[in-house]
């Protein structure tokens, strides 16, 4: 987890997140869709409280571990099992991140030159989102990445305490509720702003792939109006006028 959290710091400080006035740019279109009142009513009880709490809930598995390591001391198979799940995981989440900060960066460069950056095409960059790597197969990649290294601490947790299920799930259950809305949010956002995002939604899983091939942009045919149609419209039409 200390590995985890290292990367996540990292990626978080490259994209501006600890500068001073940074704002994820979610926060300023949630404003303008509630009042004042309501969103200073979400800001003390969800970001600024129930967030720290969500915190402390995701990393309670490892308090489990902690205690039952005092019990069973000696590592097991199922445990180095775990870990590398874990640790595959976090390459994947780092894999996705990655890539999608290539992308993001070359289409900065790209919208300020003109320039289309080596390793891009011109057509990917100006359709506005990543579709390429991972991305090609999961619409969020790291999101699904990040929710299932909190759902196989708490599986590993409850294998170390014998038991189906414990309290410690308590925090991956709400971190997964909280997935699916603000996904749900980013999304409803960049399909507003991007024409191709629908096609992408229809043909790439949110988190599970949807297929064992990448995305690729539908080819539209262009429709074929046989002369028998035309002549139907046209006869339309002047009944139409006749009215």
């Amino acid at each position: 987890m200390r590995i985890h959290m290292i990367r996540l710091t990292y990626n978080y400080w490259r994209k501006g997140g600890y500068s001073v006035g940074h704002e994820d740019y979610r926060w300023a279109i949630i404003r303008g869709k509630i009042s004042k009142l309501a969103f200073h009513i979400f800001n003390l009880t969800f970001i600024s409280f129930m967030q720290s709490i969500l915190l402390f809930l995701i990393s309670s598995p490892v308090y489990v571990l902690l205690l039952a390591s005092t019990i069973e001391p000696e590592v097991s198979t199922a445990d180095v099992a775990a870990l590398i799940i874990e640790l595959v995981l976090i390459l994947i989440e780092s894999i996705a991140d990655q890539q999608q900060w290539n992308y993001q960066s070359a289409k900065k460069k790209y919208k300020d030159s003109g320039e289309v950056p080596r390793g891009f095409r011109k057509t990917d960059l100006d359709r506005g989102f990543i579709t390429s790597g991972l991305w090609g197969y999961s619409r969020h990649p790291n999101f699904a990445a990040e929710q299932t290294i909190w759902f196989v601490l708490y599986q590993w947790s409850c294998w170390a305490a014998r038991t189906l299920f414990s309290w410690a799930g308590a925090g991956a259950t709400f971190l997964i509720m909280l997935f699916q809305g603000s996904t749900w949010f980013t999304e409803y956002i960049t399909s507003g702003k991007y024409p191709e995002y629908y096609d992408y939604q229809q043909a790439v899983g949110m988190f599970v792939p949807k297929s064992i091939f990448s995305y690729e942009k539908p080819v539209r045919r262009p429709k074929i109006i046989r002369t028998s149609e035309l002549a139907q419209k046209k006869s339309q039409v002047q009944k139409q006028k006749q009215k």
